[in-house]
């Protein structure tokens, strides 16, 4: 799924150098910006996109959120004090992006966020066999992380809800670029940490110490790359037919479960309807879809390809997120994921916003072009 590209997610998927700021009354009030819009919304009016624009004449953009047929627009005025729905809403040519994206491209205040303000590194070169752990700034040298900083205090790796004391071990260039190496201070912690993983299967990230004082790793099952892919059950396949309005399920495939909050985690692939797909990351919870990342695809003339030139069918779970932590946190529930785009691989973190999944953060891999 996630980001089962077309060629314009693509352009905004990337690291962007040259990005717009998102206002911080926007990024403080997202969550509530969200919850309004969705209130008595069904499944396939949720919150898709976004927009900036002076849509009163006052010089000051608003920001404005539509379902995916743009059929309901609210637009908002935000302040310190919060988010005010208008009645105007914007007109003309206006530049929609899928809400999904809004930290990747429009940037955000790090400050102002729990998570963000520790920036979480990603860890992509894994040698469990040698407890060693590495990061390079090929896939984030545009976010501007203070790579002294992380070296003093970069010292608490995670992966699933294990939590490992963890100390620098070297730096080194490779051209412009630098790949900085961590350890396990126990080296045995690496067979309790990353029991059952090959080198390839595990991408564990590592925090400053501080981002435990309000994150909390979770303990959960996952399906792993070269296993037996299992599908819903025809009791999990209803329930998710009953949210999105009888539409057709035609694939599904699990990809987490976590006893700690009762949460399961399915991508569902539906028939297509007027020339457009839905894939979807589906959240369930005490039986009902709580929270979905529904990732539209417009399709070819005869439905069978993607604007990107993918099959569309179950195959386009290649893009589903492969989750490598799930944690609770302040401002809701966080996925540590790697997912792989049609050129390369995604770290990322979602969050869990109302009934919407938001992309909070991105790193980026490029490994080949097609």
């Amino acid at each position: 799924m996630k980001k089962i590209l077309t060629l314009m997610l693509l352009l905004c998927c990337c690291t962007a150098v040259a990005m717009a700021q998102m206002p911080a009354a926007v990024q403080r009030h997202l969550p509530s910006i969200i919850e309004n819009f969705n209130i008595n919304k069904s499944n396939d009016k949720l919150a898709y996109w976004y927009a900036f624009s002076d849509v009163d004449g006052d010089g000051i953009n608003e920001f404005s959120v539509a379902d995916y047929a743009k059929e309901q627009i609210y637009c908002y005025k935000a302040n310190s004090d919060g988010a005010q729905r208008i009645r105007t809403i914007p007109t003309g040519t206006i530049n929609w992006q899928p809400l999904f994206y809004i930290y990747s491209t429009e940037g955000r205040n790090a400050s102002l966020d729990v998570t963000l303000k520790h920036r979480p590194l990603f860890l992509n070169d894994i040698k469990i066999a040698k407890n060693r752990f590495s990061t390079n700034n090929e896939t984030w040298t545009t976010e501007g992380v203070d790579v002294g900083k992380m070296k003093r205090t970069y010292n608490r790796i995670i992966f699933k809800p294990h939590i490992g004391n963890a100390k620098f071990v070297s730096e080194k260039a490779t051209g412009r670029n630098g790949v900085f190496t961590f350890a396990l201070t126990d080296a045995a912690m690496t067979r309790k940490m990353f029991r059952g993983y090959s080198d390839y299967q595990a991408t564990p990230f590592i925090v400053p110490q501080a981002w435990l004082n309000n994150h909390t790793p979770l303990n959960f099952t996952r399906w792993l790359n070269g296993e037996k892919e299992m599908s819903a059950s025809p009791d999990v396949i209803q329930l998710i037919n009953g949210f999105y309005g009888n539409q057709h399920v035609i694939a599904t495939k699990w990809l987490a479960s976590c006893p700690d909050n009762e949460r399961h985690f399915y991508m569902a692939l539906f028939a297509p309807k007027n020339g457009v797909g839905l894939v979807a990351m589906v959240c369930i919870a005490e039986g009902e879809v709580i929270s979905v990342y529904n990732d539209w695809q417009e399709l070819s003339q005869d439905n069978k390809y993607t604007l990107s030139g993918e099959d569309y069918d179950k195959d386009l779970f290649f893009h589903a997120p492969q989750i490598m932590a799930m944690v609770a946190a302040p401002a809701g529930l966080e996925l540590y994921v790697r997912w792989n785009s049609l050129e390369g691989m995604h770290y990322s973190i979602w969050r869990e916003m109302d009934q919407n999944w938001i992309q909070i953060q991105d790193d980026y891999q490029y490994l080949q072009a097609w």
